[in-house]
């Protein structure tokens, strides 16, 4: 089951969230302005402006432009992103450009980092 959910106080989605619930799998292009969580699959892209969550049973295949990432379960691609955080027992298996990264104890980097400089990293 997918959810997807805006805030009604602000039509630009900012304060809202979406969720990816566990036993879904989507396929395709994301571009989202509000909280995106993944429990489930997702194969594609996502272009974000504000938190892509992937929870511990979640897995994306693909490439994934963010304000932020945070991994606890798999990530299989491509990673831009201001911030980086790779929670006990996520993985991410590919390149990640970043300004800066965490890898937490028992997190997984699989592959290549960058740092990047600027303002903005976000595609």
């Amino acid at each position: 089951m997918a959810v997807f959910v805006g805030n009604d106080k602000n039509h630009d989605g900012s304060n809202g969230a979406t969720i990816i619930a566990g036993g879904t799998r989507i396929t395709g292009e994301i571009h989202i302005q509000c909280h995106l969580h993944i429990d489930g699959e997702f194969d594609g892209v996502i272009h974000s402006s504000n938190t892509v969550n992937i929870g511990k049973d979640g897995i994306v295949r693909g490439d994934v432009f963010a304000e932020k990432l945070v991994v606890s379960g798999q990530m299989i691609g491509n990673v831009k992103s201001k911030i980086v955080e790779i929670m006990p027992y996520g993985k991410i298996d590919g390149k990640v450009s970043s300004h800066e990264l965490v890898i937490e104890r028992k997190g997984i980097l699989t592959g290549e980092s960058i740092v990047e400089d600027g303002e903005s990293v976000v595609s």
